[in-house]
């Protein structure tokens, strides 16, 4: 994929560059063909955004391609016999807006995607079932062995539930679920229409939610626990991704096996991870006793970069919000997160509610990866690195581009590990032996952490 995208960006310079030159160039004087230069320079680079989503990175190289086609009209006016040439306007400033082109050209070609950004199909299976209840439509992902396991042969595999983020959905967690499966889960993840941003239907189609649903969606991320109005939204998601989880588990019970007979999965075994709001959801549900008690399959939470909002309290408009419960997860669960969390200026904002659960009597750990930023345990390196770049971590990054979706994968699998071989009663599943995990991580338990040094997991 960055080879691909890589030539029409290409093209786009050379069409723009040559007619910009050909004043200087006797040997190009003579070329009138290169006054259409320009504007197939525009086309390639406005189809740049339909034949490979919104890119980022490209979007100044685009501009930058506009301007130099206003530029360039009084000279295609003059070829098509429309402009006297004795009053057209001097081309001042060319080797200046060549070079910011080039410029341009070397961010889109640094920040493109060092891996597909399309879905993988290969070894997934995909499904549409549908919510009567909430009229709503649910795309399905079952990411299950890439050869069916011989009954009897080898243990059944956990299942994990993995919730993807609202922004890019399962396209921003596809190639994490894919190293999960190849380190012994079956991974069954999901999006649904009219909340994802997109929603990718079974055939690969993007849904994307209505335009005012967006808006929410962005100011809740970047105001949730600031404003009580962006708050409100923030609950919202979380309040989706509640009924989601409650709606997948149920059908975890009673039609997956029905639809993906060949899933190698044990539903006595499962483990939840939740990006974001999916994330807080996960902490919500799992506070409840009674869920607990309805679910006892689960066996671990791992949640992402969540925000928690539903913990905020705006009494004082004035003021900044209050923490106004605990969430005491009754299930051992994983806190992700950024690097930030060791900031002493940010450590309390946004990360002050995680950080409480830490000092409470609940079996938690939390895991912050040197340099990973909060979109950094996810797809997003290696697929917009740019993104990744803009909202980074405090330290240089040490894991780079793709690393990152073996290592998030890979301290996953061992949180997951430590909690089978620890297990009360011996599992009848399997996991891949751990994997080593380079770099530098920082760890903190919970006050009920009674298994071993969480540095276990960093060990093979």
């Amino acid at each position: 994929m960055r080879e691909n995208i890589g030539i029409p960006e290409v093209l786009v310079v050379v069409f723009l560059v040559l007619p910009a030159i050909r004043p200087y160039i006797r040997s190009l004087q003579s070329q009138d063909g290169l006054v259409w230069f320009p504007l197939m320079a525009l086309a390639i680079g406005a189809g740049l955004f339909p034949a490979y989503g919104f890119r980022p990175e490209c979007v100044p190289l685009l501009l930058c391609t506009v301007f130099l086609n206003i530029r360039h009209v009084p000279l295609l006016l003059d070829h098509l016999g429309w402009w006297n040439r004795d009053t057209i306007p001097r081309q001042s400033f060319t080797m200046v807006w060549v070079g910011f082109l080039i410029l341009t050209a070397a961010m889109a070609l640094y920040f493109s995607p060092r891996r597909d950004t399309r879905l993988t199909f290969s070894g997934v299976k995909t499904h549409t079932i549908r919510d009567e209840a909430r009229d709503a439509d649910i795309f399905l992902r079952l990411y299950g062995p890439l050869e069916p396991d011989t009954p009897g042969a080898s243990p059944a595999r956990p299942l994990m539930l993995l919730v993807p983020p609202v922004f890019g959905s399962v396209g921003m967690v596809d190639q994490v679920c894919g190293k999960l499966r190849d380190q012994g889960f079956t991974v069954l993840s999901f999006s649904r229409r009219g909340f994802d941003f997109p929603a990718w239907g079974a055939e690969g189609k993007r849904y994307g939610p209505p335009v005012q649903e967006r808006f929410r969606i962005f100011q809740a991320f970047a105001q949730g626990n600031a404003t009580a109005g962006a708050n409100r939204r923030g609950r919202a998601l979380e309040a989706g991704r509640m009924d989601d989880i409650r709606f997948l588990l149920s059908y975890i019970r009673q039609g997956l096996y029905r639809d993906f007979p060949e899933s190698g999965a044990d539903q006595n075994t499962l483990f939840l991870a939740g990006y974001d709001a999916g994330g807080s959801a996960l902490a919500l549900l799992g506070t409840s006793p009674e869920w607990r008690a309805a679910n006892p399959a689960v066996k671990g939470l791992i949640l992402v970069e969540s925000p928690l909002w539903s913990v905020y309290e705006f009494a004082d408009p004035e003021h900044p919000p209050k923490v106004k419960s605990l969430i005491r997860p009754q299930v051992p669960a994983l806190f992700m997160t950024s690097d930030r969390i060791n900031d002493p200026q940010k450590r309390n904002r946004p990360y002050g509610p995680l950080l409480q659960i830490l000092e409470t009597d609940t079996p938690v750990v939390l895991a912050a990866v040197d340099g990973a930023g909060p979109l950094d345990y996810s797809d997003c390196p290696a697929k917009y690195p740019l993104y990744s770049a803009c909202i980074s971590g405090n330290k240089q990054a040490q894991w780079k581009y793709d690393v990152f979706i073996e290592g998030t994968a890979s301290i996953m699998t061992n949180f997951a590990s430590l909690l089978l071989e620890h297990a009360p009663t011996s599992p009848r599943v399997s996991l891949s032996r751990r994997k080593g995990l380079g770099g530098t991580i920082h760890f903190e338990t919970g006050g009920a952490w009674n298994l071993p040094d969480f540095g276990y997991i960093l060990s093979p």
